[in-house]
């Protein structure tokens, strides 16, 4: 009998320490996720400033194709790298003590007492009350950083607004003029007209934009003051792929994993990208234009490829492009792929060529030079500041400039339209200080740059330029109005023709509310815009 207790007791004392091995190594999990969690909140706060959540499920969603070995390296290093040194460290010190355990012993006439100074013992329900303490603080850094309770708010809550100012433009009469004009756009990554100096309407003593400046005043730009300033960046718009939807097609990019009937929209799978929308790509190529688009990176970051060749059959020309047509060694790769000196230079040859068809062509590009942290600094540039982003941007002045005076050059230009603005406001940390993204104490301060050259004579004189209240979804429209477009209402999506003096959403509602709006969920974009269905398409 006694033999059977002991044995009993054995195998209860075994499972115990079985168990209790199971609850260190999830201790030891949870702490490693607590450590991550903390260092990479703390990249993203190094890295994008204060970016929303709406970008980060966005990345979180997609392929890492085309991200820049940089941003991968900067994040092992400085998120990865530490959080699983002080894990390792941690788990030498509390299960493989060896010769680093230090004990006081303490020796009194009745008995003698052994206190383990050095690692203190594992506690469990310590560690545990740690780990979730922890847990909880990086939580609440990443709510203060990126809102984080906000957005998940504003999943819960749904919206009709979206529903009831949408305009579809299959719906409406869109008119081009009988001698179409070429267009060519250059986005200019993170291009702000915040670069500027007080003065011109930007946030330094210098500026550090002069050129850009220069157009500014010479030419169309919308702002929403006297001076040169932007547009402000809507909720949704504020990354690159994102932007570039926003101007394109007068919507924000609205991705948060949700699927419907089989279809995957969270960029793990390109097969299908915001197909219920009606892009500038898709009526330019109903009416006869070729589209193409050139860029120094991978296009297929963030699903560009998908959209822009599902929205209006562009021609691509990207990094890959270039090695495939010998424009560099595949060998080659700076920064993002190739930098913007060598993508006018490349731009130059392509319209070149295209302007010999007969079609009117819709050539458009963005660079790459320009984006965080600090930027590329090029063969061009020139060390005339003592920061670094501030010499690449006016390194990247001045190429802009070089490149539209050259178009200015060219027997095609008379029937062109050039358009030239930022894709969203620049994500660098450090370059802006205390104006952290596109926010200022509860103001938008800094907006995108935007100037409109050689446009329609039939929108060359306007009254509707200066004091404005816009963002870059208007873009859309008055992007066709430029060309001479006629457009019914003068509204397209949730973008309003700025060459018109119909009012835009922002006018009509302020900010403040049309951007709580479009932060919520709504049930009619995911299902007539990201996925079409006949779902009833009712917010209630």
């Amino acid at each position: 009998m006694r033999k059977e207790k002991i044995k009993s007791v054995n195998k209860r004392n075994k499972w115990n320490k079985r168990l209790e091995g199971i609850l260190h190594t999830v201790i030891y999990l949870l702490i490693f996720l607590v450590l991550l969690l903390f260092f990479s909140v703390q990249w993203g706060i190094s890295n994008y400033g204060n970016i929303g959540m709406d970008e980060i499920v966005f990345t979180l969603s997609m392929s890492l194709e085309g991200t820049s070995s940089a941003f991968i390296n900067s994040y092992l290093t400085t998120a990865l790298l530490p959080a699983l040194v002080i894990f390792l460290l941690f788990v030498l010190l509390f299960h493989f003590p060896g010769r680093f355990l230090y004990r006081l012993i303490i020796r009194t006439p009745k008995k003698e007492k052994t206190i383990q100074l050095f690692p203190p013992r594992f506690h469990a329900g310590f560690f545990s009350v740690g780990t979730v303490a922890g847990f909880v603080a990086v939580v609440l850094i990443a709510n203060n950083a990126f809102g984080l309770y906000s957005f998940v708010n504003n999943q819960i809550h749904r919206s009709a607004f979206i529903e009831e100012v949408y305009t579809d433009p299959n719906s409406v009469s869109i008119e081009f003029p009988s001698e179409k004009r070429n267009l060519i756009w250059i986005y200019m990554e993170s291009a702000e007209s915040s670069a500027q100096d007080t003065e011109s309407g930007g946030l330094f003593d210098v500026n550090y934009i002069p050129e850009m400046t220069e157009l500014a005043n010479t030419y169309i730009s919308f702002s929403q003051s006297d001076l040169i300033e932007g547009a402000s960046v809507a909720p949704a718009c504020g990354w690159t792929i994102a932007g570039l939807v926003a101007q394109t097609a007068g919507l924000p990019l609205k991705l948060y994993g949700y699927s419907a009937k089989n279809i995957d929209n969270t960029m793990k799978n390109y097969d299908y990208f915001l197909p219920g929308a009606t892009t500038l790509g898709d009526i330019l190529e109903e009416n006869g234009y070729t589209n193409y688009f050139m860029a120094g990176s991978n296009f297929n970051f963030g699903g560009r490829t998908s959209y822009f060749t599902q929205h209006g059959n562009y021609d691509i020309y990207d990094y890959k492009r270039a090695i495939t047509d010998g424009k560099i060694d595949e060998n080659y790769k700076v920064w993002w792929g190739f930098e913007d000196e060598k993508l006018y230079a490349f731009a130059k040859e392509k319209l070149l060529e295209i302007a010999e068809n007969d079609e009117p062509f819709n050539f458009s590009m963005i660079t790459v030079d320009t984006h965080h942290q600090d930027g590329y600094v090029c063969e061009l540039c020139q060390d005339t500041y003592d920061d670094q982003y501030a010499n690449v941007w006016a390194c990247a002045s001045s190429q802009v400039y070089e490149f539209v005076s050259w178009i200015q050059e060219q027997d095609f230009y008379e029937n062109t339209t050039i358009i030239i603005t930022g894709d969203h406001c620049s994500m660098d940390t450090d370059f802006y200080g205390e104006y952290t993204y596109d926010k200022h104490n509860g103001e938008t301060i800094r907006k995108v740059y935007n100037v409109f050259i050689n446009v329609d004579s039939s929108v060359a004189d306007t009254d509707a330029v200066k004091n404005r209240s816009f963002t870059t979804l208007d873009f859309f429209p008055t992007a066709l109005a430029s060309l001479g477009v006629k457009i019914e209402g003068d509204r397209l999506a949730l973008g309003t023709n700025l060459f018109s003096g119909t009012e835009t959403l922002s006018e009509e509602y302020g900010n403040e509310y049309l951007f709580a709006e479009l932060n919520k969920k709504s049930t009619f974009y995911n299902q007539k815009l990201l996925y079409p269905s006949s779902e009833n398409t009712s917010d209630d």
